[in-house]
């Protein structure tokens, strides 16, 4: 699809994040290189290398699922994002990852390449080391007629580059770019022509805007000319991460590959061709997430529009109605002070925004509600993410900032399976509408439910984890058993009371989609784990015998009372044992995995939910100084993590305790004593079904949800990419079909059999063609068939005879079969889309023209 000057150009997007010249200067030289003279030519090509080798490398073949010995040499210059070192010499970046991948199939060995002097000059010597067989493989070359003559190129690529349009990220003003209507940008471009521009022209002509260039030296000039207001936008490319822009536009997609030495007959290629494939098919999203991890990295970053920012500087104290009583959300401490997740999540807000609020506590529901109605709160704290509740009492619901498992509580003596009938304590203000197993016994909140089962009012209620959590702290509710649910898990919010201000709920949705999971999991934290306080009744509760001991110690001489002091001592050591396992124990009745790991002893606790059919959890205990041999080796990635003291979310796949690899959400947090680092605590997801789900939905993205082939956005992507790959004496042919008087068959049998005619076809077109084939609807009765690697064009006029004759097979109604228009044109090296599909379509109408139910081919061959 692209020609050299197309493929140059890519060279510069993708050299751009390179610690190298300004961008503009970079490009410009590489361009002139190409005109001046071979020599520079060849120093061009050597960047264009390059620029692939920044997405090139996956490294060690220890996890190989074959076995193999040929070790693959690799260039390997430093670019960031691509092919780095960090500061202990570890390689990483999108390459050395994907190259990483690559070796799990192949089992090769990989000796990476550097060589001294500046980038130019240590990519010229790369590229001449590639040319003489010194080294196997670089990555991140574009497809040019001139590179394909000097180096063999896989079949397949290992990732895409885009042109892009960027703005500010704290840029107020929204910029949308409309089609329909005509907009003129000021667009800040490194440099002066070249083939980003060529692209950027087109992009605007097509979506009617009208650029306004500003000539910048390079990306700091570009990034500063948005700041300063001297222009709207800038022109990069999508693996040059640039800090503090956000992109608005992404167009002419460019594939890039690996390529070795021309000639190369050891095989490497063929093992390389099949490995990629193997990466693609098993993780069709493999790549797209290794762009998201190196060149788009999440941003927890709050950024406020001009009307929000106004609105947060300007709004008076902010009234906000808190229910007590619901512990660990939102209670009073025993100095009546407000406490609880909401209250923590508002002064972060407060922190992020400026905005204050007066907190107002409330032990009836009904009186914080009918102040509201009158105009008296401006948000309610901690309600359910209910519409139904949002309607009846007047205010619109925020995102949810907090969503936890519901729990069965029940006595330890009851068993959970034989509810029905039982009494079930149930708050009076519960929303659910369905039916339940027991009777229901209303209650006004949560601690009276329990307690009721603890006086044997109830025999059992319903609880969320993190409420379950904070009450088995009490010792008068640890003989309680908890039984995870399938239930729709609870949800929380704030809620602005109507009318409300449509800034405030927009500041409260930014907060919720850019607090970082490590913040709210340290506010959750602080309210879930921080024990409440015990009372001395609390205390008798728990150890009536100690509790006797103490009183009769009090008695004894001074000796005694030390001897007193020292057995307690000992004792509390032990429950502090008891403690750690039973809170193991209740994260593992969330259904979730929890850890904690302690720096000076070396010893590790993991939580593990039970197995189906086993109804206790289990709790896993393991010193590392004591692992050796395999278990050293099963655990030692996950170890690494936990001691890395990165604090946030890890997303890995790692050998898991059932022999089998898993994808992990690893929630970690590092509690320190003095800055020394004295706990490890956090969560273990298992994301397996997640990673399934995204990439099928990237599945049916790509397919037409009648006839499931590829729709007409894939089918023009993949007709390209495969023109792209043409080479020099290759051809292909591109064909459109259209069903004769489809609009007839629709107006007399129904949509519905038209429907079906067009599923027929569909299955009758993926039957006729090679597995390697591309067989699109792009809509309508219209479908596209792309053959790859033809012969001739008689195999193309004898392939289109056969569809032909073999439409007469489908059948409208007794006596009367399908008939189709073909027109077919052959393409060759060099041959754009656009250009294909228009020779195409011109023999589509021309086979109408003899009569349809016929083909035609661009060359003037007819059925």
């Amino acid at each position: 699809m692209y020609g050299t000057g197309v493929c140059l150009s890519a060279i510069i997007i993708v050299a751009a994040p390179l610690p190298l010249p300004e961008p503009a200067s970079y490009g410009k030289q590489i361009m002139q290189t190409q005109i001046r003279s071979s020599a520079k030519l060849k120093l061009f090509l050597c960047l264009l290398l390059t620029a692939a080798l920044l997405l090139f490398m996956e490294a060690p073949a220890a996890n190989a699922m074959a076995k193999g010995t040929r070790t693959v040499r690799v260039a390997f210059p430093i670019q960031t994002g691509l092919t780095q070192l960090d500061e202990y010499g570890n390689y990483s970046g999108y390459t050395y990852e994907y190259l990483e991948e690559i070796a799990q199939y192949t089992g090769w060995n990989y000796e990476f390449v550097e060589v001294s002097g500046d980038p130019n000059e240590s990519l010229l010597t790369l590229m001449d080391m590639l040319e003489k067989g010194e080294i196997d493989l670089m990555g991140g070359m574009l497809y040019s007629e001139e590179l394909g003559q000097q180096y063999d190129y896989a079949s397949y690529s290992y990732g895409s580059v885009e042109t892009i349009l960027q703005v500010l990220h704290d840029s107020p003003q929204d910029i949308t770019i409309n089609s329909q209507a005509p907009q003129t940008f000021r667009i800040a471009v490194a440099g002066k022509g070249g083939q980003r521009e060529q692209e950027l022209e087109d992009y605007c002509k097509m979506n009617m805007i009208t650029p306004v260039y500003v000539r910048c030296e390079g990306s700091e000039e570009q990034l500063e000319a948005l700041k300063n207001g001297t222009a709207d936008m800038m022109l990069n490319v999508s693996m040059n991460y640039i800090e503090g822009v956000r992109t608005v536009a992404r167009f002419a997609p460019k594939p890039f590959y690996l390529v070795t030495t021309k000639g190369n007959d050891s095989g490497l290629m063929e093992e390389l061709n099949s490995a990629i494939l193997s990466v693609e098919q098993a993780n069709p999203s493999f790549s797209s997430g290794l762009y998201e991890k190196y060149f788009f990295p999440a941003s927890d970053t709050l950024y406020l529009s001009d009307s929000e920012a106004a609105y947060a500087s300007t709004a008076e104290r902010l009234r906000v109605g808190v229910l007590v009583g619901q512990p660990p959300y939102q209670y009073q401490d025993e100095n009546g002070e407000l406490k609880g997740i909401s209250i923590g999540l508002l002064d972060y807000i407060s922190q992020q925004t400026g905005l204050e609020f007066e907190l107002i506590p409330f032990d009836s529901r009904d009186e914080m509600y009918a102040l509201a109605q009158k105009g008296g709160l401006d948000i309610v704290a901690g309600i359910p993410y209910n519409y139904d509740f949002a309607r009846e009492h007047g205010v619109s619901l925020a995102q949810p900032y907090v969503s936890s498992q519901y729990l069965l509580m029940i006595d330890k003596e009851l068993s959970e399976n034989s509810i029905k009938g039982k009494r079930l304590a149930l708050l009076s203000t519960s929303t659910y509408k369905g039916e339940f197993a027991g009777n229901v016994v209303p209650f006004d909140s949560t601690l009276a439910c329990i307690q009721a089962i603890t006086r044997g009012e109830a025999d059992y209620t319903y609880v969320d984890a993190y409420t379950a959590q904070y009450y088995t702290n009490l010792p008068q509710y640890r003989k309680f058993k908890l039984v995870p649910q399938t239930y729709e898990p609870r949800k929380i919010c704030f809620g602005v009371v109507k009318p409300g201000n449509w800034d405030l709920l927009s500041i409260l949705n930014k907060i919720n989609s850019t607090i970082s999971e490590t913040d709210m999991q340290s506010i959750i934290n602080q309210n879930i784990t921080q024990k409440p306080p015990a009372s001395l009744g609390d205390f008798v509760f728990e150890y009536p015998v100690e509790s006797v001991a103490v009183i009769a110690g009090i008695s004894i001489a001074i000796i005694a009372i030390l001897l007193i002091f020292l057995r307690q001592r000992a004792k509390m050591n032990r429950k502090n044992a008891l403690e750690l396992k039973k809170h193991f124990q209740v994260y593992a009745l969330m259904n979730e995995y929890f850890f904690e790991y302690n720096y000076d002893t070396d010893i590790m606790f993991v939580s593990i939910p039970p197995k189906e059919g086993e109804n206790q959890p289990a709790l896993l205990e393991f010193n590392s100084k004591d692992l050796n041999g395999k278990d050293a080796e099963k655990y030692r990635a996950f170890l690494d993590i936990i001691r890395c003291r990165e604090d946030g979310i890890h997303e890995v796949r790692l050998l898991c305790t059932d022999g089998c690899r898993h994808w992990l959400r690893i929630a970690l947090e590092t509690v320190c004593d003095n800055d020394r680092p004295v706990y490890a605590i956090g969560k273990i997801n298992v994301i397996d079904k997640e990673k399934r789900e995204k990439e099928t939905l990237l599945k049916k993205s790509q397919h037409d949800s009648l006839t499931h082939i590829y729709n007409a956005e894939t089918s023009f992507e993949l007709v390209s990419e495969a023109l792209t790959g043409l080479g020099s004496g290759d051809m292909g042919a591109l064909l459109l079909i259209d069903v004769d008087h489809f609009k007839s068959i629709n107006d007399t049998y129904g949509h519905l059999h038209g429907d079906e005619i067009l599923r027929e076809v569909a299955s009758l077109l993926e039957g006729s063609f090679r597995k390697e084939d591309i067989v699109g609807r792009p809509g309508g009765d219209e479908f596209i068939v792309y053959m790859k690697n033809i012969r001739d064009t008689r195999t193309l006029t004898e392939k289109c005879a056969s569809l032909c004759a073999q439409m007469h097979g489908i059948s409208i109604e007794p006596g009367k079969h399908l008939t189709v228009s073909i027109g077919a044109a052959a393409s060759a090296g060099g041959m754009t889309y656009s250009k294909l599909y228009q020779l195409a379509d011109r023999a589509l109408y021309k086979a109408k023209e003899l009569g349809r139910d016929t083909f035609y081919l661009s060359d003037g061959s007819a059925g």
